[in-house]
């Protein structure tokens, strides 16, 4: 296993511990992440202050629908020397109001240098799907403003 693989599985443990501290000890000072614009925390985010603005959103959107089951993530990592690392993993939701459920699979890509993550971004499998759960999860929601730096 890379170095760059084991610092993605602590950003892995991190997100699933929901522990923002140790989410931002994985990332390089200017990280980028990406996620698809339909989502709520979607779109570009750069540096600590919009990792930290990026996972307030993500929470936001979630947080209402994943309890300890939900949060696990089920993650598999491939890396290589390169300091490029690939991650599948689950996606998964209950609205305990509707009886829905979310569980789909999301692929991530990230570059790690110097121990760090310098670049992230997210593929969900079905983008609109994950929206879709949220919108009607949430019909009263807004669109989260993005603090980008």
């Amino acid at each position: 296993m890379t170095g760059a693989v084991n610092v993605v599985r602590r950003l892995f443990d991190a997100v699933e511990r929901r522990d923002a501290e140790a989410v931002l000890a994985c990332y390089a000072a200017d990280v980028e992440i990406r996620e698809a614009a339909v989502l709520p925390y979607g779109g570009t985010w750069r540096g600590h202050d919009g990792a930290l603005a990026h996972a307030q959103a993500f929470l936001a959107a979630w947080d209402p629908f994943q309890g300890s089951a939900e949060i696990k993530l089920d993650p598999q990592f491939w890396g290589d020397d390169s300091g490029r690392v690939c991650v599948l993993f689950r996606h998964r939701a209950l609205n305990p109001t509707m009886g829905t459920r979310l569980d789909a699979p999301e692929v991530s890509i990230y570059q790690v240098y110097g121990g760090k993550v310098v670049r992230s971004q997210m593929f969900h499998a079905d983008s609109a799907a994950v929206a879709q759960f949220l919108a009607d999860a949430q019909p009263d929601a807004t669109t989260t403003e993005r603090a980008q730096s």
